[in-house]
C-alpha cells in the first residue's frame, strides 16, 4: 500500500479552499512601522512650518479685530506691528494750539490695545485675545489762565468796533503757541453797562438764506445789522421787510457792490451811495450807515458817505465765510477765538452759498453770551 508523504496536509490545501498567500506576523508589523513613521513624519513637517511662521501651532486660528466699530479677522500669530500694518486705521490725531489752529498735523497715531491694555510692537496676538484699534485723540496744547484789564473804546469814522467801557478779560494762554484765546469778559470795576458786540451780516437780501437767518436770529432772541446791496434790495423788498419786522438794524452796502470800490471814480462812489440809498426809501428805511464793498474805506469814501449824515461802519472780527470750502465749526472758532467787548462781526447772508453760515450761527450765538457778550446792532 501505498503511504502520503509526511507534511502533505499542509503543503497542499483541501479541495475547493481559497488559493493565496497566508500573511505572516513579520509582514503587518513593518506596516505599522512604517505608518507611524509617516505620521511622524508629517506632524514634524507641519511642526517645523507652524513655527517658521512664527505662529507656533497658531496657524488657522483667527483673532478678531475692532476698528471704530467694525470687525476684522486676522491670523493669529501676527505681532502688533504686523497687525497694524494690515488694518485701514483711523487717522491720527493732531496737537492744536489753543486757538484750535494744528500745531503738528498726525501727532497722536492710533493704537492697538490688547484685552483692554497698551501692547508693545512685538506683542504676538493671540487666539482668545480682545483686540481693538483706538483712535488718536486729538489734544489742544497745555495752557495758562490769566486775566488782562481792557480799556474803554471810543467810536471813530470809520467805525471798526463798538463803544465800550472797560472790561476784564479772562484768558486761556497756549504755552506752545504763547496764543490767547478768551474765556470770559467782565465788566471792570466801577464800569456800568453791557459789553457790547454786533454781528452783522452782508450782500443780502438773498432767497432762502436771508430767511433762514432770520429764523434763528429771532428764535435765539439776538439783534443784528444786515448791510444790504440796493439791486437785491429791488429784488427781493419783502425779505428787507421781513429783517425790520424782526427788530434788525439796516445798513447800506452800495447799489451794484462793485470792487475794488476806493478805486472808483469819486463820482462813481457817490452813485452807488446814493443809488443804494434810494431803494430803502420806499421801505421807509434809513440806514445806520454805509459799509463799502471789501471794506475799502479810503478818505474819499468817508467823505462820500458823510455827505450824506452816513457814518463807514467796518468790523474787527473776519472770520472769512466767504472763503469756499469753508466748514460752520471753523466759522465758530474763529469768531470766538478773537471776540471782545465792542467787536463788530463781520458775516454774509448773500452772495452765494453760505450754508456753513447757517450752520454756525446759533453756536456764535450761543459761544459769545458765554463769553459774557451781549449781542446788539449798530447804531446811527
Amino acid at each position: 500500500m501505498l503511504q502520503a508523504p509526511t507534511g502533505s496536509t499542509q503543503d497542499h490545501p483541501p479541495h475547493g479552499a481559497p488559493r493565496g498567500r497566508l500573511r505572516t506576523p513579520s509582514s503587518s508589523l513593518a506596516k505599522l512601522r512604517l505608518t507611524r513613521r509617516a505620521w511622524l513624519l508629517l506632524w514634524l513637517t507641519a511642526t517645523l512650518i507652524a513655527v517658521a511662521d512664527g505662529g507656533l501651532l497658531l496657524r488657522g486660528a483667527w483673532v478678531t479685530v475692532v476698528v471704530e466699530g467694525r470687525s476684522r479677522s486676522l491670523p493669529a500669530g501676527l505681532t502688533v506691528a504686523q497687525a497694524l500694518g494690515r488694518l485701514e486705521l483711523p487717522a491720527a490725531g493732531d496737537l492744536l494750539a489753543v486757538d484750535h489752529s494744528v500745531l503738528r498735523k498726525g501727532a497722536y497715531p492710533s493704537r492697538m490695545l490688547v484685552n483692554g491694555q497698551p501692547a508693545p510692537p512685538t506683542r504676538r496676538l493671540q487666539r482668545g485675545d480682545r483686540v481693538t484699534v483706538a483712535r488718536g485723540r486729538t489734544r489742544i496744547e497745555p495752557v495758562t489762565r490769566v486775566t488782562q484789564l481792557l480799556a474803554a473804546s471810543r467810536p471813530g469814522n470809520p467805525l471798526r468796533s463798538l463803544p465800550t467801557g472797560p472790561a476784564q478779560a479772562v484768558l486761556d494762554r497756549g504755552k506752545l503757541s504763547g496764543r490767547v484765546v478768551p474765556v470770559a469778559y467782565h465788566p471792570a470795576a466801577g464800569a456800568a453797562g453791557p459789553l457790547a458786540v454786533a454781528l452783522t451780516f452782508d450782500d443780502g437780501p438773498w432767497p432762502h438764506t436771508t430767511q433762514q437767518m432770520l429764523t434763528i436770529l429771532s428764535q435765539r432772541q439776538a439783534p443784528a445789522t444786515f448791510f444790504v446791496v440796493g439791486r437785491q434790495v429791488e429784488r427781493y423788498p419783502e425779505l428787507v421787510r421781513r429783517e425790520v419786522a424782526a427788530g434788525m438794524a439796516i445798513g447800506s452796502h452800495s447799489y451794484r457792490h462793485p470792487q475794488p470800490f476806493d478805486r472808483l471814480p469819486v463820482a462813481r462812489i457817490r452813485d452807488e451811495i446814493t443809488q443804494g440809498r434810494r431803494t430803502l426809501v420806499p421801505l421807509g428805511i434809513h440806514p445806520v450807515g454805509f459799509r463799502p464793498p471789501g471794506g475799502a474805506a479810503s478818505p474819499a469814501v468817508t467823505a462820500a458817505a458823510q455827505e450824506f449824515g452816513d457814518r463807514t461802519v467796518l468790523w474787527s472780527v473776519d472770520p472769512a465765510d466767504w472763503q469756499p470750502g469753508v466748514a460752520s465749526d471753523q466759522l465758530v472758532q474763529r469768531v470766538l477765538a478773537v471776540a471782545r467787548p465792542g467787536a463788530i462781526v463781520l458775516l454774509h447772508d448773500g452772495g452765494g452759498n453760505r450754508s456753513a453760515t447757517v450752520a454756525a450761527l446759533p453756536a456764535i450765538i450761543d459761544g459769545l453770551r458765554r463769553l459774557g457778550l451781549t449781542l446788539t446792532v449798530v447804531s446811527t
